[in-house]
């Protein structure tokens, strides 16, 4: 019988996939391993530092000279950034300034309650820039509509029309006889949050509430306390810091150094004032603007 030549078949190599994908994870730690022990956790977690990340190769190669010095200069030119940054500073309660003119209020818009209202009742500033009613309170600032030059609205929704340049916030008076100052300052800073956001290149200033006379702190019908006036105005005192806005010490200036509002000042009612009053509200607000 004739020999038969058999064809040698080809040796076929098996991979095992479980040790090939172990082996890419050891050399993938290792990879790892040699990245950060050249960056520190710091580096690694700041949000605020570009870090250099190395390439494959020099992280194979041992390249440790060559990390450390991208790392370096990335750190540096980070640190460089916040040292050339210009943080907002803000003085308060603001400063007496130089006297601007009357016409720095055509620039300005007053928000509040029947207070801020006599501005423009009195005829000091144009009534297209006071936000405000006899009956707007703390507690309606943000739901309560006004007149404006643009309808009927809300303050709220009248500062998206008018995107004012200044804007002046006095809050407190109506509502202080039946609400708590911690009450208040909840009302007041949830409108301060909703104001911020909608006016965010405008400059900002909190109004501290006036103070009221000592006849109106011990009258039968709603007294009103300045204890509790200083109360809530250090708290704006509090939050206009926190928020970086301004805060003028109105009623520290009106008590002229005394406890309580000068009888002289107010009205018959003891907490509204007079025209002659407001004038002096006016030479302040003129006189103490933030540089």
């Amino acid at each position: 019988m004739a020999n038969v030549q058999r064809t040698k078949k080809p040796i076929k190599v098996r991979y095992n996939f479980g040790i090939v994908l172990l082996g890419v994870i050891i050399i993938f730690g290792l990879v790892f391993y040699r990245y950060m022990k050249n960056t520190t956790l710091e580096e690694v977690l700041s949000e605020d530092r570009e870090i250099y990340v190395p390439s494959f190769a020099s992280l194979l190669n041992g390249d440790d000279e060559e990390i450390e010095e991208n790392n370096a200069t990335a750190v540096s030119d980070s640190d460089s950034e916040s040292e050339n940054s210009d943080p907002k500073e803000i003085v308060n309660p603001v400063p007496e300034s130089e006297a601007r003119t009357s016409d720095y209020l055509d620039s300005c818009v007053f928000i509040g309650d029947s207070i801020t209202y006599g501005l423009s009742s009195y005829g000091l500033v144009s009534s297209s820039n006071v936000y405000a009613s006899v009956s707007m309170s703390i507690a309606k600032i943000e739901t309560e509509e006004i007149e404006t030059q643009y309808g009927t609205m809300t303050v709220l929704d009248a500062l998206e029309e008018s995107e004012p340049e200044n804007i002046y916030v006095m809050l407190g008076t109506s509502g202080a006889a039946w609400l708590s100052v911690d009450d208040m300052y909840d009302y007041f800073t949830s409108f301060m949050k909703k104001l911020i956001s909608k006016c965010p290149d405008s400059e900002i200033y909190i109004i501290s509430v006036p103070p009221v006379t000592s006849d109106k702190e011990t009258s039968v019908e709603t007294p009103i306390s300045n204890s509790d006036l200083d109360s809530f105005n250090e708290l704006l005192l509090e939050y206009a810091n926190s928020k970086l806005v301004h805060y003028l010490d109105m009623n520290s200036y009106l008590k002229g150094g005394g406890s309580s509002l000068p009888s002289s000042y107010a009205e018959n009612d003891g907490v509204h004032l007079k025209y002659s009053t407001y004038e002096l509200f006016i030479d302040y607000i003129l006189t103490h603007v933030a540089e």
